[in-house]
């Protein structure tokens, strides 16, 4: 029950806080960070597979936000609407992104985001992850991460919410098999 009502605090106090900051009041812009920096940085990971990178796209979300506030429709899911902004940065600084030869050490960031004792267990769900296609990887990051609908992640994907809630089922189906 303590989770719904936190849940419903989070979206009211999203809402609140990019109506303020359409109206120029940039100081609401912790009130997201509080609750979605988080989630920003999953489907952001869900993209580019980049510690480094994804914070780039966390910052650059918060910017776009300031700009974009303005076209936020009041009401509708506040969530859904950021994490779409830092879903298309992360697909726009991939495709701009030049080829690199990936760095093979795990990046020592990491242990900044997680725990000692579940290093190894992040480890096997991001070997999880990444065996995915693109698509199921950033469909899985966006529900099981940062709790969007099937309507919202079809909405950011351009699919169908059925579609999304099979290729769901699939993903995680293969990534039960993969942690097996």
């Amino acid at each position: 029950m303590q989770i719904k009502l936190d849940k419903i605090m989070e979206a009211s106090e999203c809402d609140k806080a990019l109506t303020k900051i359409a109206q120029g009041k940039q100081d609401a812009i912790p009130v997201i960070h509080k609750y979605l920096e988080r989630q920003i940085f999953a489907v952001a990971y869900s993209v580019l597979h980049d510690f480094s990178l994804c914070d780039d796209v966390v910052q650059e979300t918060y910017i776009k936000i300031i700009e974009k506030a303005a076209s936020y429709r009041p009401g509708t899911s506040a969530k859904a609407w950021v994490l779409t902004i830092a879903r298309n940065i992360a697909l726009d600084m991939l495709k701009h992104r030049k080829f690199e030869t990936p760095d093979e050490n795990l990046d020592m960031n990491m242990s900044d985001r997680f725990d000692e004792n579940s290093i190894l267990l992040s480890l096997q769900v991001k070997s999880a992850l990444d065996a995915l296609d693109d698509e199921d990887r950033q469909i899985v990051t966006l529900k099981a991460y940062t709790g969007l609908k099937h309507s919202e992640i079809a909405a950011m994907l351009g699919i169908t919410t059925e579609a999304a809630k099979k290729k769901y089922q699939r993903a995680i189906a293969r990534m039960k098999e993969l942690l097996i």
